[in-house]
């Protein structure tokens, strides 16, 4: 089985707790850091950076000080990043960086594990492939993948899927299976080991065929994996290109980032779409600034204008506000982004171990937090108005 070592080690063999593996990445704050720092776990695939020169950062003369911005009387927000196991922060406001941060022996050149933030990427590149003709977003899942017919996933539309209004079900309901032994899409990715006895999917394409019908589509928001495992398959088999592949040319080589991001895969070399990217604080940064200017970056239009005002027009806040994500109050989900209809128009990309990417265009701000927190926290939500608040009021 394949292992890392956590920053914590010092000794060379380390220490039996110093070692993570599959079996216990998930269980402890030392090991889930671990793994959220390091991509030796599973194999990957790269992501291209291009091969010109970055493009430099701005950096502000006067940093922000965090310890003075309070997200209630009794935290601020430095205090906040400390408490929920922050890897790494960084504030953009109008184009130059006000802070950047490392915490938890987290190194600036580290890719670091973006989990469901990945999703966000996805959504982009359906997008793109939408405004060039090669999919329609209002054909069946089924239409483009034939291996799909009579499945529950299958019965989504694209533009279902985008939006996580396909509700499934799969063995297990996708619940724990017993303390760190996963859930089927952990398995079948292989993000932890099979259980004894197991005798479910063992790879993405066996774990969406295994899918089956619940509610009608298009009728509730229920967040979960396969919905975008699903448009990942999709655009393989519509382009010919693995997804690492598709974000690389239609986004990554374009944005001028320093360094290369990276997909995990599963067993068979299947790149994990609903939570396979690693990428470094500033790259994230600098994709952050581009969609806030509207996909303009780096002296090119990455992404055309009118599908990042899509985005923030949002969705179905109804289908949210009754969903178990309701502590996300006045948001909605369209096309794998989360859209706070706030007054600065903030949209985020989300991640499991509480991964952010934030963007506020009538803020100018862009915020970016990178976590090992065991669940995503919605206190970050306020924190992040609170930098933007005090952002705007200077």
């Amino acid at each position: 089985m394949q292992s890392i070592t956590t920053n914590e080690m010092k000794v060379f063999p380390p220490n039996s707790d110093d070692i993570v593996t599959k079996d216990n990445w998930f269980t402890s704050k030392k090991n889930l850091q671990g793994y959220c720092h390091s991509g030796e776990l599973s194999s990957s695939r790269i992501i291209w950076r291009g091969n010109h020169m970055p493009i430099p950062l701005s950096y502000a003369k006067d940093s922000l000080d965090l310890a003075k911005i309070n997200v209630t009387n009794a935290e601020s927000v430095l205090a906040y990043l400390e408490r929920t196991n922050t890897d790494a922060f960084l504030v953009m406001h109008k184009g130059e960086v006000l802070y950047e941060n490392y915490f938890n022996g987290y190194k600036s050149y580290q890719p670091h594990a973006l989990n469901s933030a990945t999703k966000s990427f996805v959504g982009l590149i359906v997008s793109l492939l939408s405004d060039e003709g090669v999919l329609d977003l209002n054909k069946k899942a089924s239409f483009y993948i034939p291996e799909l017919e009579g499945t529950g996933l299958g019965e989504g539309t694209i533009q279902q899927l985008l939006d996580m209004q396909v509700p499934v079900k799969y063995m297990e309901a996708d619940t724990p299976m017993g303390i760190g032994r996963g859930t089927p899409i952990f398995i079948a990715s292989g993000s932890m080991p099979k259980p004894d006895n197991y005798n479910g999917p063992e790879n993405l394409y066996e774990f969406m065929i295994s899918s089956k019908k619940d509610k009608l589509p298009g009728t509730v928001f229920k967040y979960e994996n396969g919905q975008t495992e699903t448009l990942g398959w999709i655009v393989k088999r519509l382009t010919g290109k693995n997804l690492a592949e598709l974000i690389q040319e239609f986004i990554w080589s374009k944005l001028g980032v320093e360094e290369n991001a990276l997909m995990h895969l599963d067993q068979i070399g299947t790149d994990i779409a609903s939570g396979g990217m690693r990428a470094t604080l500033r790259d994230l940064a600098r994709f952050g600034e581009m969609m806030r200017n509207n996909g303009y970056y780096n002296g090119q239009q990455i992404i055309p204008e009118h599908l990042i005002r899509d985005i923030q027009k949002g969705g179905n806040q109804k289908y949210l506000a009754e969903s178990s994500h309701h502590f996300l109050s006045g948001f909605s989900y369209y096309n794998k982004w989360w859209v706070s209809h706030d007054r600065y128009g903030g949209y985020s990309a989300r991640g499991k171990f509480d991964q952010q990417i934030h963007i506020a265009p009538k803020g100018g701000t862009v915020i970016v937090k990178l976590s090992s927190n065991h669940s995503p926290n919605p206190e970050g939500i306020d924190a992040f108005q609170a930098i933007i608040e005090y952002l705007v009021n200077q």
